[in-house]
C-alpha cells in the first residue's frame, strides 16, 4: 500500500485478489478514513478509473471537507491483472464489485453516506449487483448516479450480432474484435478524445467472450428496473454511439417515479463525464446529491 499525492489530493493504492482467483485488482482510495460522504466510482468498458480524474477532483474539492472516493480497474482493464479486454464470466465483474464494497466499508463509519457513480459497463455491473437476487447488496446506499449505462449496447452487426458472437465464442472466447468507436465518438472535447486514442492502458479491441458476456448481462437486466428501490439519477447522452439511449430511457421509466430522475443531453456523446460541458453536468450531480442528503438526514 502506498500513500501519495496527486494534484494536492492524497490517495492510497492497493491491490486485492479478484474473484476469478488469479488476477489482482488495482484499487485507489482518495481522501480520508471515516468520511462523511463516500463515492464509489465504477468505470466503463475498455477504459480505466484514471479516465475520470476531472470528476474525482470535482468531488474531492466541491463536496465538502470530509469526502472519500474509491475507484478500481476491472479485471482485464487498466492496471488490474487478467487478459486484456477479456472476462471468463460477467459474474467476475459483479463479484469483484462486492469485494470493493467490503474494502469501502473498512473506511466508512456508521454515519457515512455512500453514493455509487457508474459509467457505461459500470452501470450494468452496478445494476446487476443490486437487482439480481443471486448477488444482493448488504451495505447502505444513499443514491445511484448512472452516466450512459449499458442497458443495451449498440450492435454494429444488427440482429445477427448475437448469433455471430455465440459462434465465435464457441471457437475461442479470446478472439479479438476491433472496437467500433474512437475517441471522437465518445466526447466532443478534442483533448479528451485524443486522450482515449493515445492511452496505452486502453486496448483497441474487445474479446469475443467479453462482448458476449456484456450482451447477455444487458438482456437479463432490462426487465428489472421496477425492483430498483434506491434513489437514482440517470444521465443519458442522446447522440450516444456506444449504448442505445432509448433503451436507457425505457429502463429508467420503469423505476418508481419518486425514486427516479432522468436527464437527457441532446447532441452529447457517450462519455458525459468527459464532455465539453462536463463541469455543468458535475454541478447538476452535486445539486442532486445534496438534495438526497437532505432527504436522508
Amino acid at each position: 500500500m502506498a500513500i501519495k499525492n496527486q494534484k494536492n489530493q492524497k490517495f492510497i493504492d492497493k491491490t486485492i485478489m479478484s474473484s476469478d482467483g488469479t488476477s489482482e485488482l488495482f484499487l485507489r482510495h482518495y481522501g480520508v478514513e471515516n468520511p462523511t460522504l463516500h463515492f464509489i466510482l465504477v468505470h466503463g468498458a475498455l477504459e480505466h478509473s484514471g479516465r475520470h480524474m476531472d470528476l474525482i477532483q470535482f468531488l474531492m474539492n466541491q463536496m465538502g471537507p470530509n469526502v472519500a472516493v474509491t475507484t478500481w480497474d476491472h479485471v482485464g482493464h487498466g492496471r488490474s491483472g487478467g487478459v486484456r479486454a477479456y472476462v471468463s464470466d460477467f459474474r467476475v465483474y459483479v463479484d469483484d464489485m462486492g469485494l470493493i464494497a467490503e474494502e469501502v466499508q473498512k473506511w466508512n463509519s456508521e454515519k457515512t453516506k455512500t453514493f455509487i457513480l457508474a459509467h457505461s459497463l459500470g452501470g450494468l455491473i452496478t445494476l446487476t449487483r443490486i437487482l439480481d437476487t443471486s448477488y444482493g447488496w448488504k451495505y447502505p446506499i444513499c443514491g445511484l448516479i448512472f452516466s450512459s449505462p449499458c442497458i443495451r449496447p449498440q450492435m454494429v452487426l444488427g440482429s445477427s450480432s448475437e448469433a455471430i458472437l455465440k459462434k465465435l465464442d464457441q471457437m475461442s472466447g479470446k478472439i479479438h474484435l476491433p472496437i467500433i468507436y474512437h475517441g471522437k465518438d465518445l466526447s466532443r472535447d478534442p483533448e479528451r478524445a485524443n486522450d482515449f486514442d493515445s492511452d496505452n492502458l486502453i486496448p483497441d479491441f474487445i474479446s469475443v467472450r467479453m462482448a458476449r458476456e456484456v450482451v447477455d448481462a444487458s438482456q437479463k437486466i432490462r426487465g428489472l428496473s421496477y425492483y430498483l428501490n434506491i434513489p437514482s439519477l440517470f444521465l443519458i447522452a442522446q447522440d450516444d454511439k456506444v449504448v442505445d439511449p432509448e433503451s436507457t430511457v425505457l429502463f429508467s421509466h420503469g423505476i418508481e417515479k419518486r425514486l427516479n430522475h432522468t436527464i437527457l443531453y441532446p447532441g452529447h456523446y457517450h462519455e458525459l463525464w468527459n464532455e465539453l460541458d462536463r463541469y455543468e453536468i458535475f454541478e447538476t450531480m452535486k445539486k442532486w446529491i445534496e438534495k438526497k442528503l437532505k432527504e436522508s438526514a
